[in-house]
């Protein structure tokens, strides 16, 4: 089912904090030590215990501790209060607890599907 307006209900959902340890496999890596960032690209995979996903290309602020995706989607799955949510962006961020979504965003839940063109989750500290 398609639900639009259960859009509010659905950010509302938290999901566990996302591990600090993740890992990261792609084609190809870069290291920007001047901006202290590392940009993978190619065939890009984020591997972490709550958050997981595909995308043509990461940069990592190793500084600031923020991940930001492309991708032609990008493909996301995640857990949040135990159930498992997968779906699709064109970018991705990670900073400070909070997915941000942008760019033809699905997600699907359940029998819920979610779209919009953005989407922000605040995923919980617990």
């Amino acid at each position: 089912m398609f639900y639009r307006t259960f859009l509010v209900l659905f950010l509302a959902i938290s999901c566990q904090s996302w591990s600090q340890e993740y890992e990261i496999k792609s084609e190809y890596v870069e290291i920007n030590t001047r901006d202290n960032q590392v940009i993978y690209k190619g065939d890009v995979q984020f591997l972490s215990e709550q958050i997981n996903f595909s995308s043509n290309k990461l940069v990592v602020d190793q500084k600031q501790e923020q991940f930001s995706a492309e991708g032609n989607p990008i493909n996301i799955s995640y857990i949040a209060d135990g159930q498992k949510i997968t779906g699709t962006s064109m970018k991705l961020e990670l900073f400070q607890n909070v997915l941000s979504l942008s760019g033809n965003v699905q997600l699907i839940t359940g029998n819920n599907k979610i779209a919009s063109d953005s989407i922000v989750i605040k995923l919980n500290n617990d």
